[in-house]
């Protein structure tokens, strides 16, 4: 009974100091962007991509979800121990915030625009690759779920975290097995921001990265779980196009 009583105590002392949420930029609930490397053997291999994915994941408290659309155009690297993209993104989207007040629930849109740059270092053994990467990046995000935090914050309605600018860092361990010179097949674990966690399965066939990243929620009974991420990139110079 005395254990009750606290817990009791505790909870109504928490109500009283209002405990805030803090809610991030929506680009955060994303999936971390995978690596792509070149299925060709040459020893210095560097193409562009253009590609594009969908995100859509629970978001940061009960009953709120973000859906997120990303296209994305990179610069790819691929040398015998390193591989190195510079990406640039945009992307676009809604955040359903809940269960905060009326005033301000309901879905909010959202703009955002970035760069990353990553590296990755390997070691072949037959056709098994291992390495590791490192991804550095930010940009910026506006629209109506910005002005909502701003405007929230500003009513102390939520905590202060409202910034334009996003900073985006993890790191990527992978492995990757090689079907052929055209198809290459690898999992990549990214950790850091955005995604905290990124399981990714990556298929790369004649220039073509298929990609999809799946993070499970054993306590929700929806089908993607915390996040599902599907995306798609595809080599420029089978599609004829210099730029």
């Amino acid at each position: 009974m005395k254990y009750i009583n606290w817990i009791i105590l505790f909870s109504a002392t928490l109500s009283f100091n209002g405990c805030l949420r803090t809610y991030y930029p929506a680009v955060y609930h994303s999936s971390a962007p995978v690596l792509v490397s070149e299925t060709n053997n040459s020893l210095d291999v560097s193409s562009k991509y253009l590609g594009t994915d969908f995100t859509t994941a629970m978001g940061s408290y009960e009953n709120e979800s973000v859906q997120l659309m990303r296209i994305n155009f990179l610069l790819v690297n691929t040398q015998d121990h390193t591989n190195f993209n510079l990406e640039g993104f945009g992307y676009t989207g809604n955040y359903r915030v809940s269960g905060l007040d009326a005033i301000y629930d309901g879905d909010k849109s959202l703009f955002g625009i970035g760069v990353n740059a990553r590296i990755n270092l390997n070691f072949k053994f037959n056709k098994v690759k291992i390495g590791m990467g490192l991804n550095l990046g930010g940009g910026i995000e506006f629209g109506e779920y910005y002005q909502f935090r701003k405007d929230a914050e500003n009513a102390h309605r939520i905590s202060h975290e409202n910034n334009l600018l996003f900073i985006l860092f993890y790191g990527t361990p992978m492995i990757s097995y090689e079907f052929s010179e055209s198809t290459i097949l690898s999992l990549q674990a990214s950790a850091g921001f955005p995604g905290v966690i990124s399981p990714s399965l990556i298929l790369n066939h004649h220039n073509i990265s298929y990609w999809v990243c799946w993070l499970p929620d054993k306590y929700s009974d929806n089908y993607y779980g915390v996040r599902l991420t599907m995306g798609v990139m595809i080599g420029l110079q089978d599609l004829h196009l210099n730029f």
